[in-house]
C-alpha cells in the first residue's frame, strides 16, 4: 500500500485506455473549440474522477502536467463556466470539478453565435445581389444557416421534453 492518498484511485484509472481516452477527448476540444490540449485533459479527466472534486496538485500529478499549465487551464475552464472551485473549511487547496449540467447551456451559447452567420450572409446577399456567381455562393451557405437557426429552438424544445436527466 502506498503512502499516497489516491494512489489506487490512480492505480485503478492509470491504464493505458483510460490515458487515450483522455488525449482523444482533449484532441477533440482542442479541433472544436480552440482549447488547449492541457485544458482538454483537464476536462476529460474531471468528466471521469473518483471522487468526482479533485485540487490543481492531483489535477497536475494526475496527468503529468505542470502546475503553472494546470493553473492557467483551470482559470480558462472556469471562466466558460464548464468547471467550478470550490474551498472547504479545513482544507488549504481549492477543489475543481466538472459541471456536467452546464454543458446543454454551452452549446446553447455556441449554436447561437453560429447562427449568427445567417444574419452576416443576409446582409451579404444585400451587397452582392444580383451578381451571379458571388450571390449564388452566398445564398447557399446562407440558405443553410438560416434552415439551422429556424431548427434550433425545436431541437432545444425536444432537449428539454425527451432529453434532459431526470434527478433522481
Amino acid at each position: 500500500m502506498s503512502d499516497h492518498p489516491h494512489s489506487d484511485y490512480l492505480q485503478r484509472t492509470d491504464r493505458p485506455a483510460m490515458s487515450e481516452w483522455i488525449e482523444q477527448m482533449a484532441a477533440h476540444f482542442e479541433a472544436s473549440e480552440g482549447m488547449p490540449l492541457i485544458a482538454g485533459r483537464i476536462l476529460a479527466f474531471l468528466l471521469i474522477c473518483d471522487p468526482p472534486e479533485r485540487t490543481a496538485a492531483e489535477l497536475s500529478h494526475g496527468l503529468s502536467a505542470s502546475t503553472g499549465s494546470v493553473s492557467t487551464n483551470v482559470r480558462l475552464l472556469l471562466r466558460l463556466g464548464i468547471i467550478s472551485k470550490t474551498t472547504r473549511q479545513g482544507r488549504e487547496a481549492a477543489l475543481y470539478r466538472v459541471e456536467e449540467d452546464r454543458w446543454p447551456e454551452l452549446v446553447r451559447q455556441r449554436m447561437q453565435r453560429v447562427t449568427q452567420i445567417e444574419e452576416l450572409t443576409e446582409a451579404g446577399l444585400r451587397m452582392f445581389s444580383g451578381q451571379g456567381e458571388r450571390a449564388r455562393r452566398l445564398r447557399t451557405v446562407h440558405e443553410f444557416y438560416k434552415w439551422l437557426a429556424e431548427e434550433i429552438p425545436e431541437l432545444w424544445r425536444r432537449w428539454e421534453r425527451e432529453g434532459r436527466p431526470r434527478t433522481r
